[in-house]
């Protein structure tokens, strides 16, 4: 496709020198597909269609150009990134950004330290490193407290590398992975019967516009699944949502094949129309729906969350019999039930790979377990 060009005096732009549009700037650039050029004017900077008219409302210190169909644009608290629509693709705001390549972009925190993300607005694995660079034929460098390596898309360690020759400040802030205490607040608890709802180990990572239901675990997200059973109590019983990825990290985690549990996922006791959920959150942030939903928001195809969270707890209550029972859920469906029973927002942090909570029975009574807070349940 043959885009229109910049103008001479770099104030509009023009096809076979021919304005396309009435509109003058101050400044533009090239036009990028889907057919948006990034300008500005007295107002701020933003982004435009081939007519000259604003992609959104809003105008910005700064902005980029679109690759991958996004964006990164500026504001006075940092860099966000923003799709083709004008919405933004993650509630993050960041220290520093790059343009997305592949459909992966380098990122930095102010308190987390630095990372990868999807187009979808999510890590592309589960690590925060001081420093990162952008992926090159597969690998990326990046920096932690042993110094520089190269990593893999999967986010796994390969050959230590020099410090890089560029001119780009180093990085300062790291947080290490929270570690997972479900196995240490279990094994403090005097109970009948428990049952442990986790969200299923590391899978491969998604991009905008792709459905979900095929991702997989990854393999440092088998390795992590199995480690993690082997410190727990002997599994009694398991159950995982239907999807591939739960029922692989139950059967690692437990050791033995789940049963497959549509309470638990496809679609789960918080949804009743699957197909409108997933076309949902196809097009949608995960947690910035989540957190919404906990405030009482309405969601497509979804129960109101006190009727979805009561329904799984009743669920999740019937399974309980006896010994641990395991359940693998999304983190769609964890942080929902766990929101709404404990009333965290999950507006500064999200569910990890296989965090979760306990349900804990002690005669008639059922408490609920997550971190280090106990909360008695109906």
């Amino acid at each position: 496709m043959e885009f229109p060009v910049i103008s001479a005096d770099k104030t509009h732009h023009v096809f076979e020198g021919t304005p396309i549009y009435d509109a003058r700037f101050k400044n533009v650039r090239e036009f990028h597909f889907p057919g948006l050029a990034a300008v500005s004017d007295d107002s701020g900077a933003y982004h435009i269609d081939f007519f000259g008219r604003p992609l959104y409302a809003e105008r910005y210190e700064e902005v980029g150009d679109f690759f991958d169909s996004t964006a990164w644009v500026k504001t006075a608290d940092g860099y966000f990134y923003i799709d083709e629509n004008g919405g933004r693709i993650n509630s993050e705001i960041y220290t520093r950004v790059t343009d997305f390549s592949n459909k992966i972009a380098a990122v930095y925190h102010s308190f987390c330290g630095a990372t990868h993300i999807t187009t979808a607005g999510e890590m592309l694995y589960n690590d925060w490193y001081y420093d990162v660079r952008p992926f090159d034929e597969g690998k990326a460098l990046v920096r932690d407290d042993d110094g520089w390596f190269f990593i893999n898309m999967g986010g796994e360690r390969l050959e230590a590398a020099k410090a890089p020759a560029d001119s780009i400040p180093y990085g300062t802030v790291r947080i290490a992975p929270r570690k997972n205490k479900i196995a240490e607040l279990l094994s403090g608890q005097m109970y009948d019967a428990a049952v442990i709802l986790v969200r299923h180990a590391e899978r491969e990572p998604f991009f905008r516009g792709e459905p979900g239901v095929g991702k997989l675990v990854t393999v440092r997200g088998e390795k992590t699944a199995a480690a993690f059973g082997s410190i727990l109590p002997k599994i009694s019983a398991a159950y995982a949502s239907p999807m591939p990825r739960c029922m692989r990290t139950a059967e690692l985690i437990a050791g033995f094949m789940p049963e497959a549990d549509s309470m638990l996922g496809e679609p789960s006791a918080f949804i009743f129309d699957n197909a409108k959920s997933q076309e949902f959150y196809q097009n949608n942030s995960t947690a910035k729906a989540v957190r919404s939903y906990i405030k009482g928001a309405k969601l497509p195809g979804q129960y109101p969350i006190e009727e979805g969270a009561g329904r799984l707890l009743s669920h999740l209550k019937s399974l309980c019999k006896e010994g641990v029972t395991l359940c693998v859920s999304h983190d769609l469906f964890t942080a929902s039930f766990i929101g709404f029973v404990t009333g965290y927002s999950f507006e500064a942090d999200w569910v990890d790979f296989m965090d979760g909570c306990i349900l804990l029975r002690k005669g008639d009574v059922w408490r609920l377990v997550w971190r280090e807070g106990e909360f008695i349940l109906p």
